[in-house]
């Protein structure tokens, strides 16, 4: 009878689990339209500036709660660089990306996130299952369907613009900083390592940003409701669902998620009004749940 509710609630709490992934696939769904939105004649660093003080202001609130707090000594500045650094570049080179293309690709090339994630991990000690590749391979297939709503001409005919490039290394970034993410905290908590990583990049992306500027500009109310989201679900939130579930789940099976974007961005399009329902792309979002269940495995991912 006790294994028996052991067992019942182990399949609660993993439900529960995918039940967040699944939640912040949605929220991160969210900022690629909040981006191209504001993006526009603005300096892709200055934004970035705002958006990371931002989430500084929030994360240092959260400071006074936590243990064991202690200043970082030189040593530490190198991690939190290396942290605080590849994500930054990830959002300056995302807002400059979306001056030169569309959120349809780039949202076409943050698929590849997973992948990179798995090649760039296996020069670091990480592992390399060919199972995974194989499933990664029909989840991108799958989730291009999505994105070209099932138009085949659309998809060969698909160009790689200079925005496209640049968006490709800014996916590389967001890989070395789940990478880094994972390599180089030590024994401090989340809170304090992800707020010295955002502080130090924000001091970083402030003298860039008056050096191009020769002041800081100040966002309107529009960008602000932008950064605001970004800031806050888009970061805080996402970062205390992915703090509970990776260590659960691990990185594969984390990353697994991405594939879920698109999907998630037609579904809050159609929600909102944006879009009529095209029940072509159903095939295409069904296959991709069933490449996300089936690297939730444990003889895939290696669990």
């Amino acid at each position: 009878m006790t294994q028996s509710n052991d067992s019942h609630l182990h399949a609660k709490t993993t439900r529960k689990i995918h039940l967040w992934m699944v939640i912040c696939s949605v929220i991160i769904a969210g900022s690629f339209p909040v981006v191209a939105a504001i993006t526009p004649g603005h300096d892709p660093t200055v934004l970035t500036f705002w958006r990371f003080l931002t989430a500084t202001v929030i994360f240092g609130l959260m400071l006074p709660f936590v243990k064991g707090v202690r200043l970082p000594g030189w040593k530490d500045l190198g991690r939190y660089g290396v942290v605080g650094g590849s994500y930054g570049l990830f959002f300056i080179l995302m807002f400059q990306s979306l001056k030169e293309t569309s959120p349809l690709n780039t949202s076409t090339i943050f698929t590849t996130l997973p992948l990179m994630t798995m090649l760039l991990g296996r020069l670091v000690g990480e592992p390399l299952r060919l199972r995974q590749m194989w499933i990664l391979a029909l989840s991108m297939a799958a989730t291009l369907w999505v994105i070209f709503r099932g138009n085949i001409h659309q998809m060969i005919g698909f160009q790689i613009s200079r925005g496209d490039w640049i968006f490709f290394l800014a996916t590389g970034c967001q890989a070395v900083y789940m990478l880094s993410m994972k390599k180089l905290q030590r024994d401090e908590s989340k809170v304090c390592f992800t707020f010295y990583s955002l502080l130090i990049a924000t001091l970083a992306l402030l003298v860039v940003a008056v050096c191009r500027n020769g002041y800081l500009p100040f966002p309107d109310a529009r960008v602000w409701l932008g950064i605001a989201y970004l800031a806050g679900p888009s970061t805080a939130a996402t970062f205390w669902i992915l703090q509970y579930t990776t260590p659960r789940l691990g990185p594969s099976r984390v990353t697994a998620y991405t594939f879920l974007t698109p999907s998630a961005v037609a579904t809050i399009e159609w929600g909102l009004g944006l879009s009529a329902p095209q029940w072509v792309v159903l095939p295409g979002i069904g296959l991709t749940l069933l490449a996300v269940w089936l690297l939730q495995l444990d003889a895939v991912s290696g669990h």
